[in-house]
């Protein structure tokens, strides 16, 4: 029997790629561990198509405990950010 795909489930799976493409940006600017990520230059490089889900996908990472900023403006990954996007790089998401 086929699964057929609902919005909801079109939304979660693209805040899900939005929050992996965030997690990714973060920890390949991330020179040391106090290496920030300016909110700008992550929202430059987004497509414009998931640009609608960025500012949910950056409050639910923060949420997770993923990503932190002291100022809003710039970001860094926490070690439960870098052990995720790990886990992600394992897991395939079915499209």
């Amino acid at each position: 029997m086929e699964k057929v795909s609902t919005p909801e489930d079109d939304d979660d799976r693209s805040i899900h790629s939005v929050e992996t493409f965030i997690l990714e940006r973060i920890f390949a600017d991330r020179k040391s561990e106090d290496s920030t990520t300016d909110i700008s230059d992550l929202m430059e490089s987004i497509d414009t198509k998931m640009s609608p889900l960025f500012d949910q996908a950056i409050e639910d990472l923060i949420s997770q405990g993923l990503i932190q900023s002291s100022d809003g403006e710039n970001y860094q990954i926490t070690f439960d950010g870098v052990t995720e996007l790990e886990n992600r790089k394992k897991e395939a998401i079915p499209l």
